[in-house]
């Protein structure tokens, strides 16, 4: 951590608040408590199990690709003990405090990172943009949700629901698809369409690349718009059209074949179930929160786990597993998979929907822990090389 990698503290935190959110399902099934955990558990898990994942691979990949001071010990436990407090509010129901304090830190982040950026030495991939973009809507999405809060009356009819769809959905989806241009190539061994000649001056090429992220980009918080408007269909239409169409363009994985190991299966399961989802979501919206777990559980919760995997390999001496079969990471797709099963068709069986709810927490809790024990450890491994 003191040299820089704040991923090493900021992975395992993330991984224990994202077993605690999903926790709260079968405690409330198995009556252990009284609490109902619909409106706490989704903040839990973005702003504190995706905030930490987010911020540990942002906080140890910018400063390597400008060439700026790595982010130092102090700011890394300064941000897992933020975000893990975060989450605390958030579980013990003080949604005003979590939202406000998640607020402060992705602005803190936001800051760090800015003015690093003042000693950059290189360019960015003109896909950050997006990047960007999705913690402009953390920053919007927050702020949005607290003052909704405190305010309830005085804001317009609107703010809530578009503020949550930037927080719960821009805030992971748009740098999913800014880094995941820049990282997934790799994964499949595609040529990389964000790679520039090293240069402190915009090379050739690179702003009309940006361009095509910031018109995706715009493209998913217009969807959000239209589904605020009550437009939902052609909301969720718009976001799935988006994604195809930006990760057809930038990461073609359709060219790659099936091999690439263990890894590359997980990428292929993600970036099948996030547009598939929303795809769902344009043909059925009255099944919102059923489809949505499609998008979260397959698409970015799985996502997240294995770009985490290739980042803790890769700076712990293991980068000859890239491309291997690593049975953790196959039972934790296994789980994963079968935890979307489990919560998807609870919503069609209202009799056993809760025990439902507790079996598809205990899947993923379960892959999570076999990734945790079997992969999470490479955290405290140097890579000297």
């Amino acid at each position: 951590m003191a040299a820089g990698e704040p991923f090493r503290l900021l992975f395992p935190v993330g991984a224990l608040i994202g077993i605690i959110g999903v926790m709260m399902w079968p405690l409330y099934a198995w009556k252990v408590t009284g609490v109902y955990p619909g409106p706490l558990h989704p903040r839990v898990m973005i702003e504190g199990f995706i905030g930490c994942f987010v911020t540990g691979f942002l906080a140890t990949a910018l400063p390597r690709l400008l060439g700026v001071p790595k982010v130092s010990i102090y700011e890394s436990v300064g941000f897992s003990a933020a975000l893990a407090w975060t989450a605390w509010l958030h579980y013990s129901g003080r949604t005003l405090w979590g939202d406000l304090a998640f607020f402060c830190t992705i602005l803190t982040l936001v800051f760090l990172l800015a003015v690093r950026t003042l000693f950059r030495q290189d360019t960015p991939p003109p896909a950050f943009v997006l990047v960007a973009m999705g913690l402009l809507s953390a920053l919007a999405g927050s702020f949005g949700l607290a003052a909704s809060q405190v305010a309830p009356g005085l804001s317009p009819e609107w703010v809530m629901p578009f503020a949550r769809l930037l927080l719960f959905q821009g805030f992971i989806l748009l740098p999913i698809m800014g880094i995941g241009a820049f990282l997934l190539p790799r994964f499949f061994g595609l040529p990389n369409r964000q790679s520039f000649p090293e240069s402190l001056a915009l090379p050739p090429g690179w702003k009309l690349r940006a361009a095509f992220a910031a018109a995706c980009g715009l493209a998913v918080v217009a969807s959000f718009a239209l589904q605020v408007a009550g437009f939902m269909r052609w909301g969720y239409g718009l976001r799935a059209f988006a994604i195809l169409v930006y990760f057809f363009r930038e990461v073609p994985v359709h060219q790659a074949g099936f091999g690439g190991g263990s890894l590359a299966l997980g990428l292929r399961i993600a970036l099948f179930a996030i547009p598939l989802g929303y795809i769902l979501l344009a043909l059925m919206p009255g099944r919102t929160f059923t489809f949505l777990h499609v998008v979260f559980i397959t698409g970015f919760s799985l996502l997240t786990f294995t770009v985490a995997t290739r980042v803790v390999l890769g700076h712990s001496g293991q980068s000859e597993k890239f491309r291997a079969s690593l049975w953790p990471v196959l039972v934790l797709c296994a789980l994963i998979c079968l935890a979307m099963f489990a919560r998807v068709t609870a919503d069609w069986m209202p009799k056993v929907q809760m025990s439902h709810y507790a079996y598809a927490s205990v899947a993923w809790i379960s892959g999570v822990l076999i990734w945790g024990v079997f992969v999470l450890p490479g955290v405290a491994k140097a890579d000297e090389g």
